[in-house]
């Protein structure tokens, strides 16, 4: 049964060798021909691209069967399974890359499920997750109004049971085992950032001088 509340993200993702967000990031991140996990893969459009313009040997797992049946046409293999625990992941072995792409936060145990991600890595193998920014400025001034209210995208996404600052994605990936762990911020400046040829370059500078305020995502990567 579809889950009501679930959003529906197939879309094309074209130009991520130039894209700004966090999906670019990642997609540029991943070294060409890779053996790669998603988890969370939807309908397996990153995936799909990490194929075709990477070389990537890419497999998903995906709790929506829907989704997962989209998705197993694009990647090269698919499961069907929900992320509880620490053995969710158990029997996947020897990837070079473990993706949790705004995925950490929908589940009630983030902590664990990374734990045995790092289980599915070989020595070296790196895990990239991005969260969303609960520090960010505009979380913050609803707060000081007395706002929390959920919505329907976004940092306060109703579907959304976990809520991360760079401390506490950096503390999720040290206490799983990871190491050499870096949060990257992901700048969400508004108004500014859609001002032409100048806008992101601003944002980016803020991201960096102020990244709790400034990120509206955070990109945390760690190594086995």
């Amino acid at each position: 049964m579809l889950d009501p509340l679930r959003q529906a993200y197939d879309f094309a993702l074209d130009g991520l060798g130039a894209d700004s967000g966090s999906r670019g990031r990642v997609f540029r991140a991943v070294p060409h021909g890779s053996r790669v996990l998603d988890v969370g893969c939807d309908t397996g459009r990153l995936g799909e691209q990490l194929r075709r313009e990477k070389g990537c040997e890419v497999h998903g797992i995906e709790a929506d069967p829907g989704a997962a049946a989209q998705a197993a046409e694009r990647l090269d293999g698919v499961e069907v399974r929900r992320l509880e625990n620490e053995e969710s992941l158990a029997g996947l072995s020897n990837f070079d890359v473990v993706l949790f792409l705004d995925v950490l936060e929908h589940l009630y145990d983030p902590w664990s499920v990374l734990r045995g991600a790092v289980r599915a890595l070989r020595n070296g193998g790196r895990i990239h997750a991005v969260v969303p920014n609960v520090a960010h400025v505009s979380v913050v001034r609803r707060l000081l109004r007395g706002q929390f209210n959920y919505e329907r995208h976004g940092t306060m996404d109703r579907t959304h049971i976990r809520w991360f600052t760079r401390s506490s994605i950096a503390e999720a990936f040290s206490s799983a085992g990871l190491a050499d762990v870096t949060v990257e911020p992901v700048p969400v400046v508004p108004r500014i950032q859609d001002l032409p040829r100048i806008g992101q370059a601003i944002a980016d500078r803020l991201a960096r001088l102020m990244p709790d305020q400034f990120a509206g995502s955070l990109l945390a990567v760690g190594r086995r």
